[in-house]
């Protein structure tokens, strides 16, 4: 019995690595492609120099300010950091890679052990390339696969009544990507309705806690406690749900309204059929909430955020079907090529990002 339990979790592992792998495939011979695809240099940068940029850095040339970096919250350039002995570059792929693997056993077992879902094998197979753009950052150097490793087992150990184990990896979710608030009223909604204890409740103080932390980090650096939302002032100027569409329709991008819309309507569609698991469930209506304000084009990575919940968890009796499973082969091919397609055309300039692994003293 025991060796039927674990077997499906090696396979998954192996489908995960097998598919950022698949990813490298057409960069084996050029994987500074792959390193250089944003955000990677950024967190390289802070990996290496914790925060300490200089005004010579090569990156500068983009963003102009050593302040921007504050943006990026340390816990992936923490971890890269420290399998640095890998080389740099290469831990940033690394960590995205065991953080995919620790996800991917997480995900295996809410959805068989606690969510109780039918075919949970397949539903794990299906959430490593659904949606494509979590192929594509689960692959490169990006924190979503960390941040959703930490989601998940804060929501396993919660699912599990381990209220302050789950806030401390929901802490740590936080310093990673800063979706991770939600699950602070998302767990105390249930806690709430639960009607358990509030000395329960009071473990998710450490969630709000840990960002605040960071911000007077920033408050240090900059004298601003609030640095990072003003790095992110373009995306706060208008916060009301689709507050960036007259910018949209201004530009004649009326098909990427459009987009956005249905967008929405899928997330939320599946956000709602949700409500059997109620922690997933208010996560995702506190991570739609927010998101939906959020003025940007890019919801589609935003979204990753609650993806694994909204689409697959969310979906799964659509997904769990025979034609399903047909159209996902070829589904997987076309991923596979806008992957492929995305990372030479999306990262720093060659000769800036070879100028930066000097300028960090990586260069071999």
């Amino acid at each position: 019995m025991k060796s039927g339990r674990v077997r499906p979790e090696i396979l998954l592992v192996a489908a995960a690595v097998a598919g950022s792998f698949l990813v490298y495939l057409p960069f084996l011979g050029q994987m500074a492609e792959v390193y250089r695809f944003w955000d990677g240099p950024n967190y390289l940068t802070i990996a290496r120099t914790l925060y300490d940029v200089k005004p010579d850095n090569p990156l500068l040339a983009y963003v102009h300010e050593p302040r921007y970096f504050l943006v990026h919250l340390p816990m992936y350039p923490l971890a890269v950091r420290a399998l640095a002995f890998f080389g740099y570059p290469q831990a940033m792929l690394l960590v995205s890679l065991l953080a995919t693997a620790v996800a991917t056993v997480l995900f295996y077992r809410l959805c068989r052990d606690v969510w109780k879902l039918a075919s949970p094998e397949f539903l794990t197979l299906v959430f490593l390339f659904l949606p494509p753009r979590w192929l594509l950052y689960r692959s490169t150097g990006s924190t979503e696969a960390l941040y959703l490793a930490l989601t998940l087992a804060a929501i396993l150990f919660f699912e599990r009544s381990q209220v302050a184990r789950a806030s401390v990896a929901g802490a740590l979710a936080t310093l990673t990507r800063i979706s991770g608030l939600m699950l602070a009223p998302a767990f105390g909604v249930v806690l709430l309705l639960r009607r358990e204890r509030l000395r329960r409740a009071a473990w998710l103080l450490l969630i709000p806690a840990a960002l605040a932390g960071y911000f007077w980090f920033c408050a240090t650096r900059t004298g601003n406690f609030f640095e990072y939302f003003s790095q992110h002032g373009d995306k706060m100027s208008a916060f009301l749900p689709f507050g960036f569409f007259p910018e949209l329709f201004r530009k004649g991008l009326y098909h990427q309204a459009e987009f956005h819309i249905l967008l929405a309507l899928v997330y939320a569609v599946g956000t709602s059929r949700l409500k059997p698991f109620p922690v997933v469930f208010w996560y995702c209506v506190f991570e739609l909430a927010l998101h939906l304000c959020i003025s940007t084009e890019d919801w589609s990575r935003y979204f990753l955020a609650m993806a694994p919940f909204a689409l697959v968890v969310g979906f799964r009796d659509v997904i769990d079907t025979r034609a399903f499973r047909w159209i996902f082969v070829p589904y997987v091919a076309v991923a596979l090529f806008y992957c492929w397609s995305v990372i030479p055309l999306n990262g720093a300039r060659p000769d800036i990002f070879a100028d930066l692994l000097v300028h960090l003293g990586i260069a071999r």
